[in-house]
């Protein structure tokens, strides 16, 4: 009997992360997840499960690494406009490494697969509306503050720098530059101030 190969659950989840990242769902086949991660397809499949249930534990894993300490900072009394502009800077780094322009796993699993999957579609709706509270929550502390403009609709700026963050990653994904996002996202939050 052949024993497989010890490998870290972990580094191969993260592989396949920036795998389905760069090449979406349907672009990226087993061959791709097992050169990519290094591991058999039976490793892949005893641990994982299929294509699609890897494809959930990625999508998951991104979501919570997707600046999720920066936005429950949102989420504190002192959370102010600079811990908003932290999360789209943290975006960005993430989106330009290493001059590789990789977008975002939620967008572009929102535009190839929630049309037609109500599943992904309920788990991006759940996430992007967590995400709005949190920017709204931010921005009630930002207007105590003085750094938002006094009858700032909360709820719905909230929503719209959710919108902002998901453009700022089709951006990203054209191969537009850095400082083009940065400018971006000052123009954003310039929009919010008195």
């Amino acid at each position: 009997m052949v024993r497989s190969r010890a490998f870290d659950p972990a580094v191969a989840l993260s592989r396949a992360v920036d795998l389905f990242s760069s090449k979406g769902y349907s672009e990226t086949s087993m061959d791709d997840i097992v050169k990519a991660t290094g591991v058999s397809r039976y490793g892949l499949y005893g641990t994982f499960g299929n294509k699609r249930e890897l494809f959930e534990q990625a999508l998951e894993r991104y979501a919570d690494s997707m600046g999720k300490q920066s936005f429950l900072r949102l989420l504190e009394p002192d959370a102010s406009l600079s811990h908003i502009r932290a999360i789209f800077d943290e975006r960005i780094d993430s989106m330009c490494n290493n001059g590789e322009s990789r977008g975002c796993m939620l967008c572009h699993t929102a535009m190839e697969m929630a049309p037609h999957d109500h599943e992904i579609e309920g788990v991006l709706q759940r996430f992007m509306k967590r995400m709005s509270k949190a920017f709204a929550v931010g921005l009630e502390s930002a207007r105590e503050r003085g750094e938002v403009k006094a009858d700032l609709d909360v709820r719905s700026a909230g929503e719209f720098l959710t919108g902002a963050i998901f453009g700022l990653s089709v951006l990203a994904r054209a191969g537009f530059p850095k400082q083009t996002l940065d400018d971006f996202v000052d123009n954003t939050l310039a929009s919010l101030t008195p």
